[in-house]
């Protein structure tokens, strides 16, 4: 059993670092939160990454930059943090905040797409730094989920921003483009086409997320066809996935089994829960770090595409069959060992991109999206904190 006492001070550091590492200015999230903190020094990549996302504060005598780019999917994941946190502590700061991110993103981001057509209205640009369309289905797949737990709960905030409204437009947008695109990647929608890679869980399971969301206010059969379809294409090219891609099918098939109740998602689910005991490392609780935009290693602890997304669906999986409870709560164990502690604000509090279980200290090498001098706001730092504190509540993700 995870002690009380380590998930608060875990979530106390947590909430010390968005508020004092810089991620954001003013720190009250008027303006959103930054993609990331980059350690430069040392970090044969960390050109590569301010020549990809040219939007950035440098402290170069301190050795880090913030990379600032206002991306949708982190600011929505940062505001369901400080719900989160809200309920935990009490605190009516902490849920101003999360108003504060959401009023950046409807109201002053300009990365909602109000018009342009039925092909588009309703989905999330990337970032405030691009000027063309830049659609991902696994931003939106988060944007899309995260709205619609947010209006099932806060009916204040559903009321100021449409977040129900909004939320079942992405998720029909969602369910219309994925059969073209599982079908051709190289689909298109005339000015614009959908990015990622929907035979990889990543980005196909996200998707069934968030539909299976949506499906908690209108069960519509269209839904139902891409995850029921996505569910018998995973079980059939299952020992064609990483490790690194196991937390995300897991979290797509609970989401939809907790909606559906149907033996195709709870299925789907064992097969990838049982897939992650399998791999993980009894003595540690860490998965093998596999996802092609980190450095690879068993003995990495990957944070950005791997362990964040097994703790979660892990603990959903907990929900429904507790014989895998033990597995997720040492994945969580592992987390909370490695938070961040060092004095400097930028990293007192948080989870780097990388963990070197062999060395015990943060490192594993880099690449220019993942690895240990990444610390993302979204994806990693919010989410990683969103277990904690189901953790703490006796919650899962899915059935929140």
């Amino acid at each position: 059993m995870l002690s009380k006492t380590a998930l608060r001070k875990s979530l106390e550091m947590t909430r010390k670092w968005f508020r004092e590492s810089g991620v954001m200015i003013p720190e009250n999230g008027l303006w959103g939160v930054a993609e990331r903190v980059l350690l430069t020094r040392n970090n044969k990549t960390a050109r590569k990454t301010l020549d990809a996302f040219p939007a950035w504060t440098a402290h170069e005598k301190e050795g880090y930059c913030i990379i600032e780019q206002r991306r949708a999917d982190c600011c929505m994941q940062t505001a369901f943090l400080c719900l989160r946190l809200h309920e935990i502590f009490g605190i009516q700061h902490i849920h101003s905040v999360a108003r504060n991110l959401l009023s950046f993103l409807f109201n002053r981001s300009g990365l909602l797409q109000r018009t342009g057509g039925e092909h588009i209205e309703g989905a999330w640009n990337w970032s405030h730094i691009r000027s063309d369309l830049s659609i991902w289905f696994d931003d939106n797949a988060w944007m899309a989920v995260l709205m619609l737990k947010m209006s099932a709960h806060y009916p204040e905030l559903n009321r100021e921003f449409g977040l129900k409204e909004w939320g079942l437009k992405l998720a029909d947008l969602l369910a219309q483009a994925f059969p073209r695109y599982f079908a051709d990647e190289k689909a298109s929608d005339g000015t614009f086409s959908w990015h990622g890679n929907l035979r990889l869980p990543h980005w196909g399971s996200l998707v069934c997320q968030a539909l299976a969301e949506a499906m908690k206010f209108h069960p519509k059969k269209e839904y139902r066809a891409v995850i029921d379809e996505y569910h018998h294409y995973l079980l059939e090219h299952i020992d064609s996935f990483s490790s690194s891609e196991y937390g995300y099918a897991l979290l797509g098939a609970t989401a939809a089994y907790a909606v559906m109740k149907d033996n195709l998602s709870l299925k789907t689910a064992r097969a990838f829960a049982d897939r992650i005991v399998g791999v993980m490392d009894p003595a540690t609780g860490n998965l093998p770090s596999r996802h092609y935009e980190a450095p690879n290693g068993d003995h990495l602890a990957d944070t950005v595409y791997t362990l964040n997304w097994a703790a979660l669906g892990m603990q959903n999986m907990a929900q429904f069959d507790d014989k895998y409870t033990a597995a997720g709560e040492k994945i969580l164990e592992l987390l909370l060992r490695i938070q961040d502690t060092s004095s400097e604000p930028w990293l007192y509090g948080c989870w780097r991109g990388m963990y070197d279980l062999k060395a015990d200290a943060w490192g594993g090498g880099d690449s220019y999206e993942g690895g240990a001098s990444s610390i993302y706001t979204g994806w990693t730092n919010a989410p990683i904190a969103w277990a904690v504190a189901f953790a703490m509540q006796h919650k899962c993700f899915a059935v929140h």
